[in-house]
């Protein structure tokens, strides 16, 4: 469900029972707040603590290609690099190796591997910082759920 935009991009809620697609199937997504920015390559997922619209108890960030929309469909390849802050706790970067592994196996392009990798510095920084999003700016998106 769509909730609206602002600078950090387009937020979207998901509640219980939102299926997502992937290419290997439909899964039942866990309810969370998802904020997709304009021209980045990654999304963010917000998932919260009870009672919604406190801190949240993880952000995960999906590094991927550049997310494309067509009407109500958000598209892009995830390109397996992940990361994963709970409870204001340190940034955790995942399957660094996966996608080591998967840019030599499938012959990424150097500038996607680059740009990936940009892409995951910015985004540990910016979870570190405390820098829009992940500043606290989304409790506002979660007002509008809760």
């Amino acid at each position: 469900m769509e909730l609206g935009s602002d600078a950090a991009g387009t937020w979207l809620w998901m509640p219980q029972g939102t299926v997502a697609e992937t290419p290997s199937g439909p899964y039942n997504a866990i309810p969370g707040l998802r904020v997709i920015p304009v021209g980045k390559m990654w999304s963010a997922y917000f998932v919260p603590s009870s009672p919604v619209g406190q801190r949240p108890a993880s952000v995960y960030v999906d590094i991927g290609t550049a997310i494309r929309r067509d009407g109500d469909v958000f598209e892009f390849v995830d390109l397996d690099l992940d990361l994963e802050q709970g409870d204001a706790g340190p940034v955790t970067v995942l399957d660094r190796e996966e996608f080591l592994e998967r840019s030599q196996a499938w012959s990424y392009p150097p500038e996607l591997v680059v740009a990936a990798e940009e892409a995951c510095a910015s985004v540990v920084a910016a979870l570190s910082d405390g820098i829009a999003p992940f500043d606290g700016s989304y409790v506002s998106w979660w007002q509008l759920v809760s």
